[in-house]
């Protein structure tokens, strides 16, 4: 007996309202199955496309948040550049001002050298550096931004028109700077030499100048006699006066003229109490008709130190000091050696 395969249907019912009729569909087993696998797929299709949508959107989302932030720190990072820059600009504006403040200060200090060695006396080269102008009395002009004395200092206040300045300009004006500021320092460094030299040379001015006789050696500058030819104040027949008689009260101070070696003290008829110190270059001074010596024969003694008291020992008519300048063992005139008094004697 043989078996014949019929292909089994499916029957759909749809059961309106009780006023109309049923509807039925009959539809084989293989075309539900295709329909439930299509069903299926377009749902799985659907859901695929919900999940890529959904984490695109995602991502999206994310990449926005990052774009946000980035274009936040690229924000904060142009502002704090453009900070950096204005703050570079401005320190460059500042060092340009501090080069020419510099400028200022190194014509000040060469001003100040050539001031010490004119007050030394030390032979120098003009500055070809212009100083300070001067008046017609030879005065240095006053500085018009220092007061007079008494007067309010003036406000500090500043103003002006906007006027920005390219960052050409400013990298001219540090180009500038630079370059000034690499001049300086070579000025700087000549000077500081020349300083070191100046010192040296002021230093040996001051030695010689406290080892040569300069000082009066009494007080009072009261000449009783010169240097020279008089009339002898005993025989009044001419004579030849070898030194300066000053006129003092008896025990007034007699000084040194100059740092020197004592290397003589004694008494004589004509000389009375006498002191001889020799100093540098062939100088001795005499001091003659002393009261009292306050030195011995070897001490070194300073110049303007107090070595003796005026008296009237010897051949003297009166209290006086007899002073004499000896150049290679010869007296010569001691006035053009009095330059000075101490400047406690003022």
């Amino acid at each position: 007996m043989k078996l014949k395969w019929k292909p089994k249907k499916l029957t759909l019912v749809i059961i309106p309202d009780t006023t109309q009729s049923v509807v039925r569909f009959r539809i084989s087993h293989l075309s539900a199955y295709i329909a439930a696998a299509c069903f299926s797929l377009l749902m799985l299709i659907s859901i695929t496309i919900y999940f890529l949508h959904a984490h695109t959107v995602k991502q999206a989302s994310d990449l926005q948040t990052k774009l946000s932030g980035v274009n936040q720190q690229w924000s904060a990072t142009l502002t704090s550049k453009n900070e950096a820059i204005e703050q570079l600009q401005n320190e460059v504006i500042q060092l340009s001002q501090q080069a020419e403040q510099m400028k200022t200060k190194v014509e000040e200090v060469k001003k100040l050298e050539s001031d010490l060695k004119s007050i030394a006396g030390i032979d120098h080269e003009p500055s070809n550096v212009a100083i300070a102008s001067t008046n017609s009395e030879g005065k240095a002009k006053k500085d018009a931004n220092q007061p007079t004395v008494g007067e309010s200092p003036p406000s500090t206040g500043v103003g002006g028109s906007p006027n920005p300045v390219s960052q050409e300009i400013i990298l001219k004006l540090g180009q500038d700077t630079l370059a000034s500021f690499s001049a300086l320092n070579g000025e700087v460094q000549e000077l500081q030499t020349n300083l070191v030299q100046t010192k040296q040379k002021v230093a040996d001015k001051q030695e010689q100048l406290r080892i040569t006789p300069t000082l009066w050696p009494t007080s009072t500058k009261v000449v009783t006699s010169p240097f020279g030819y008089r009339s002898d104040p005993f025989t009044k027949i001419p004579s030849y006066h070898s030194g300066i008689d000053f006129g003092a009260h008896e025990n007034d101070p007699v000084y040194a003229t100059a740092a020197g070696k004592v290397v003589s003290t004694g008494k004589d008829i004509y000389h009375g109490n006498n002191i001889v110190i020799e100093h540098s270059k062939g100088l001795r001074t005499w001091y003659m008709h002393l009261n009292k010596i306050l030195v011995n024969k070897g001490d070194s003694v300073e110049k303007g130190g107090k070595i003796g008291l005026v008296g009237s020992t010897g051949r003297s008519t009166g209290a006086h000091l007899h002073y004499e300048v000896l150049k290679n063992g010869e007296s010569v005139d001691p006035k053009p050696y009095l330059k000075s008094i101490r400047k406690d004697d003022n």
